[in-house]
């Protein structure tokens, strides 16, 4: 299902992670962080490169966007932040780290600290922000 992304949708999330970490469900932020990220890859992948290219690891998403706007900084001449693609890359591979070694964990076991949930939902929002530009 592809999800047509707003301000207002985005702000909910991140809304809904911050809670979450500030009742100290760490846990729960991450999957959030994973589900927004993920939803939202696949609606820029389906709106600016093909359809075509299903993915549903957000690792491998977002490798598909920054091949993307790699070719397209490069085909317009447009100077470009190797960095902004690097975390976008680095805040991927995190989330699908964490979600494998966690799939089968109980719910109410914490294998992630504050501080980690904390720059997650820190990044994640950058993320977003920086696509949004494309959008």
């Amino acid at each position: 299902m592809i999800i047509k992304w707003d301000t207002e949708k985005v702000l909910k999330y991140l809304a809904s992670i911050d809670l979450a970490i500030t009742r100290g469900k760490y846990a729960v932020a991450m999957k959030l962080a994973n589900r927004l990220l993920k939803h939202y890859y696949r609606s820029f992948i389906s709106e600016k490169i093909s359809a075509e290219q299903e993915a549903d690891n957000i690792r491998l998403m977002s490798t598909i966007i920054t091949r993307y706007l790699i070719r397209h900084y490069r085909q317009y001449k447009i100077p470009y932040s190797e960095k902004r693609l690097m975390v976008m890359q680095l805040i991927s591979s995190v989330l699908v780290i964490y979600m494998v070694n966690t799939s089968d964990a109980p719910e109410d076991m914490e294998v992630i600290d504050k501080a980690t949930a904390t720059y997650i939902r820190d990044n994640v929002g950058n993320v977003v922000s920086f696509l949004s530009k494309y959008g």
